[in-house]
Order: C-alpha cells, then structure tokens, then sequence
C-alpha cells in the first residue's frame, strides 16, 4: 500500500484563499475610492456645462436666466422663467447642496455678467466639497 501525497493540506489552502481574500480587498477599496472620485470630476463637469449654457441662453436671448438649486438641495433647474425650464438635473446619490452654501442660485444677467458671487457646498460622500463662484463672468473653481 502507497502513501503518495498528491493533494494539498487544508492549511495550504486556507492560507491561498487568504492571500486572494486580502489582493481582491484591497483591489475593491482601491476602486471605491477611484469611483468616487470620478463620480464628483462629473458631476462637477456637468455643473459648469450647465453653468455655461445657463450663461449663453441670457446672453443669446437678452433675458435674466437662473439655475436654481432646489429646497433639498438634490438637484438643480436652469430656468427661464417660472414655466420655462432649459433643463433639470439629479444630484449624484449622496450629493446634497450644503447648509454653508452663500449661494442656493446662479442668476445671470442679459450681458452675461452673474448678478451675485459667492461660494456653493456640496456634501459628497468624500467630504465637503467647494465651489466658488467669482464677480463678472461667473467663473467657477473646485477647492
């Protein structure tokens, strides 16, 4: 009778499938946060975008325009007027407009010129994150 051992022993295996448990662990957090990231970069993009075409549609039409962020704070309206939306989006899920917010809206005047300035929060789930919004042209920066 032979003992050949051709398997492996259940420790041998444990410790494999620990060694896979820790790499694919760390591979998900990295993404998480890789995802998170890129989440607020496009929503972030998409504000300005929609900033930027709240801002033509004033100068084109010679008309005072809005982009107002609701009560909730979990998503914005670009208006025309109060029947005339240009368009409505949805916060990211998780995304709210920050109670530290000066601004709650973008109002642009018919020359283009943003009628206040200030800075808007937003509450992501990586933290709080600020845009500022400067006199003139409304230019915006991410801090």
């Amino acid at each position: 009778m032979s003992l050949d051992n051709k398997g492996y022993s259940l420790l041998e295996l444990l410790l494999v499938l620990t060694i896979v448990l820790v790499i694919s662990t760390s591979v998900l957090y990295a993404n998480n946060q890789y995802v998170e990231r890129h989440t607020f970069d496009l929503f972030y993009n998409q504000l300005k975008l929609d900033a930027i075409h709240t801002q033509m549609t004033a100068v084109e039409e010679k008309r005072y325009v809005k982009l107002i962020f609701n009560a909730g704070g979990t998503r914005y309206i670009g208006r025309k007027s109060l029947y005339e939306p240009l368009f409505e989006r949805n916060l990211p899920a998780g995304y709210s407009l920050s109670s530290s917010s000066t601004l709650t809206e973008l109002a642009y005047l018919p020359n283009g010129t943003i009628e206040k300035f200030g800075t808007i929060a937003f509450v992501t789930p990586g933290g709080i994150k600020i845009v500022r919004v400067f006199i003139g042209k409304g230019r915006m920066s991410l801090e």
